[in-house]
């Protein structure tokens, strides 16, 4: 009798359900803070007001719910001496009064929910330590095997090309579907404003970083002055410029001397992706810790406050998912749509758990090589490019993101300037790091371009993380549409194994 077993795919979705389930249920609670005093530290769970008193006048009050507001107020008193001198009196719901002295800080009561993310962290952590290595190696080798730096043109001019072409067009759907939605005008005045202050300072972190996008440095940038830190450093652009130039010169010397070292890192390369396919056992796991850990501490409550903007994102991404991938697929790379979505499932659940390109890079080059039949020169090539470069789902947030901001703030943006949102935003998710939240900072260049309050990144700061997760995976997906349509092109495809 053969033995029932549960496909990787289906463990790693199940994985994912049940932690959004556990993390719903063992939840951080609103009404629950840590008050961490000099003598001690107590949990208080059920308050209905904690108030904030200097001698005998009240600087604050803040009632149940509240909480980020109250650890917020506390963090603004930065002088020590100040700090020391308040009172923090908290009123629970039986009415019971508890006083506070000489209270340090103010924190929230993690949940079972949280408490396991550490298992996430370490595959997302075993992911980033392959993904390097595992890039410079395979790139190297495809490399040497390419011979030319005019087949190395060819074949980035192919991959830039339809990155542009699917950027440009993952910004318009998200401008389309927020000037059908208009989510900006569905916030009430008091939920702008509650936003605001409890984000404020996030927010100001975030653009006091003060980043911008200059083309001419970015190509400067890309030539590593010392490679081996641009390979301590995880600098994919760096990394890619590097070994492709090594693989092409080593092809140029004599054959004794460069053999070893081709068949030194092609071992390498193969070590990294038996690698991956062993971290990839505790995957669902993984997974469920890291689902776990976001519903827990975000909860459902915020997405409530913010859905239309929510819905508007999500129907973009889903836009390109459902109809511009496949037709894709169909028209550039001529393979058929669901085997290809098969391939790619487990990639699409790590991407979404992850929230980063980069983790789910090594998981990525090995399901193009060994279930897409991408050749490995061609997928070590393009998907490394397209992790740093080609952020569709980023580009479209960005896109729906402007619009929702100034909507709120009742700024019209006519066509112009939503063609400068456009134009700003493929330049913006070119420079995006494939690490989770930096998207949120490219924003910001996008705001000043067309004169939107920079500040009104705090509206959107509360729904970023579960958003963040939907936005990866059309980035994953574009790429391996890429590496297909270019391995096609290139007479570097093979046949699509079936599961």
């Amino acid at each position: 009798m053969k033995k029932f077993k549960i496909q990787l795919h289906t463990q790693i979705l199940i994985g994912l359900i049940l932690g959004a389930v556990f993390g719903s249920v063992f939840h951080m609670s609103p009404d629950k803070i840590e008050i961490i005093a000099k003598s001690g530290s107590e949990k208080i769970s059920g308050y209905s007001e904690v108030s904030f008193l200097k001698r005998d006048s009240t600087l604050a009050a803040f009632n149940s719910g509240e909480q980020m507001l109250i650890i917020k107020f506390l963090k603004s008193f930065t002088d020590k001496k100040v700090k020391d001198s308040i009172k923090v009196k908290v009123t629970l719901k039986n009415n019971e009064i508890k006083e506070y002295s000489g209270v340090t800080e103010i924190i929230k009561v993690k949940s079972l929910g949280a408490v396991i993310k550490p298992i996430g962290d370490i595959f997302v952590r075993l992911l980033n330590m392959i993904a390097v290595p595992l890039v410079f190696a395979s790139l190297l080798v495809g490399a040497a095997s390419l011979s030319d730096l005019r087949n190395v043109a060819r074949i980035g001019g192919k991959t830039i090309s339809i990155f542009m072409v699917t950027t440009v067009i993952a910004i318009t759907i998200g401008l389309v579907s927020a000037n059908l939605f208009q989510p900006g005008h569905f916030m009430p005045p008091e939920t702008k404003t509650l936003l605001l202050q409890t984000f404020s300072d996030e927010a100001s972190s975030k653009i006091e970083q003060n980043v911008s996008v200059n083309i001419i440095d970015f190509f400067v940038n890309l030539v590593p002055k010392n490679p081996f830190k641009a390979i301590a450093d995880g600098d994919f652009l760096q990394v890619v410029f590097f070994s492709i130039l090594t693989g092409i010169f080593l092809t140029q010397v004599p054959k004794d001397k460069s053999h070893s070292i081709i068949n030194f890192f092609d071992g390498l390369s193969s070590a990294m992706i038996l690698l991956v396919e062993k971290v990839m056992l505790i995957a669902p796991f993984a997974v469920f810790a890291l689902i776990s850990a976001t519903v827990a501490e975000f909860g459902f409550s915020i997405l409530q406050t913010l859905l239309m903007y929510v819905i508007t994102v999500l129907a973009g991404i889903l836009c390109l998912i459902l109809f511009l991938y496949p037709a894709l697929i169909k028209l550039l790379a001529r393979q058929k749509v669901i085997p290809v979505y098969k391939a790619l499932r487990q990639v699409m659940i790590v991407a979404f758990s992850t929230s980063s390109s980069a983790a789910t890079l090594p998981l990525e080059i090995e399901v193009a090589e060994k279930k897409l039949g991408v050749s490995n020169k061609i997928a070590s090539f393009v998907l490394p490019l397209g992790a740093t470069v080609n952020m569709d789902g980023t580009a479209l947030y960005q896109a729906v993101a402007a619009m929702f901001i100034a909507q709120v703030y009742g700024i019209e943006l006519d066509i112009t300037k939503q063609i400068t949102i456009v134009i700003t935003s493929v330049l913006a998710s070119i420079g995006t790091a494939p690490v989770p939240g930096v998207g949120l900072i490219m924003l910001i260049i996008v705001l000043r371009s067309v004169g939107i309050p920079e500040e009104g990144i705090a509206l959107i700061l509360g729904v970023d993380r579960v958003l963040d997760m939907a936005r990866t995976v059309p980035n994953i997906v574009s790429d391996s549409l890429t590496a297909l349509t270019v391995a096609r092109s290139e007479g570097e495809l093979c046949e699509i194994k079936p599961d």
